[in-house]
């Protein structure tokens, strides 16, 4: 069941983005990322290791949860799209392990849960960058902050910004993917490009899913969005800032230490155990 979430000290949240952008993706999402699962066995094992309950921040359609709850685990997603969380939702039904999800609409910077001591919260997938602003970025990381119990830990899944490759994909146009959609008997062709602005470290991406559908006829849904991308001392700086202690750096899931040609930058960061709930002031 998806439960709306009040926002909560509205005269200091910043403003609140529109689902529609996310919303667009959840026709295309699934298929999109059909064969991405690397970051799942390490979400497995430190799920194992740090217990229930669990926090997913940015919880899309439900690619890392529903793993997650068909192992045993008790999980709560956030997510700001209605439309992705009707996927995930679609896709518990019927299950065995529907019961132990809580799905709750609501924007990463300002929700509210009920339960504020999950043992672990993870934000895959770049999902923190989609925030473009340090402050949002910042906003996002207290609240999960808040939401975890003393000890508990976060895991923070972003793209490595190398310059080089960040500047061979400016402006380049490319095929990205292509598959078939059963459901419309489509081909589904995704084109992408990019631009970076480093000064603001900013990505603007558009992805546009082009279906040729078996009459021939053409139809295009496209999905921009925007990246602000952090460099590992500001991702340690803001994650410190927001109260945690910084206990590991990676440069890719299997916990290999990261480096400037790590594709990934993976940060480990815990609440104090002796905390009860309180940020630091600034």
């Amino acid at each position: 069941m998806i439960a709306a979430m009040n926002q909560t000290d509205a005269r200091n949240a910043p403003p609140v983005p529109m689902a529609a952008p996310f919303d667009r993706f959840a026709r295309f999402y699934d298929a999109d990322y059909r064969h991405y699962d690397d970051d799942l066995a390490a979400l497995a094992d430190l799920a194992a290791d740090e217990g229930d309950p669990i926090l997913e921040l940015g919880c899309g359609t439900g690619r890392a949860l529903i793993p997650l709850a068909a192992a045993g685990h008790t999980i709560t997603g956030v997510d700001i799209s209605p439309a992705l969380l009707q996927v995930t939702e679609a896709k518990l039904r019927g299950t065995s392990y529907a019961s132990r999800v809580t799905l709750h609409e609501a924007d990463l910077r300002t929700f509210d849960l009920p339960n504020k001591a999950f043992a672990f919260a993870l934000c895959t997938s770049n999902t923190l960058m989609h925030l473009t602003t340090e402050a949002e970025q910042l906003a996002a990381l207290r609240n999960a902050y808040r939401a975890l119990r003393p000890g508990g830990l976060l895991f923070l899944d972003l793209f490595n910004p190398d310059p080089a490759r960040l500047l061979a994909v400016n402006g380049l146009a490319e095929l990205a993917d292509q598959w078939d959609d059963p459901a419309t008997g489509a081909q589904v062709l995704k084109w992408c490009v990019r631009t970076v602005d480093f000064a603001d470290q900013l990505q603007e991406t558009i992805f546009i899913y082009e279906e040729i559908l078996p009459d021939g006829q053409c139809r295009r849904t496209a999905c921009p969005f925007t990246l602000r991308f952090l460099w590992r001392g500001e991702a340690e700086l803001m994650l410190q800032m927001a109260g945690f202690q910084v206990e590991e750096v990676w440069g890719d899931f299997d916990g290999s230490p990261y480096s400037s040609a790590s594709e990934h930058l993976i940060v480990l960061a815990r609440k104090d155990r002796a905390s009860r709930g309180a940020i630091p002031a600034r």
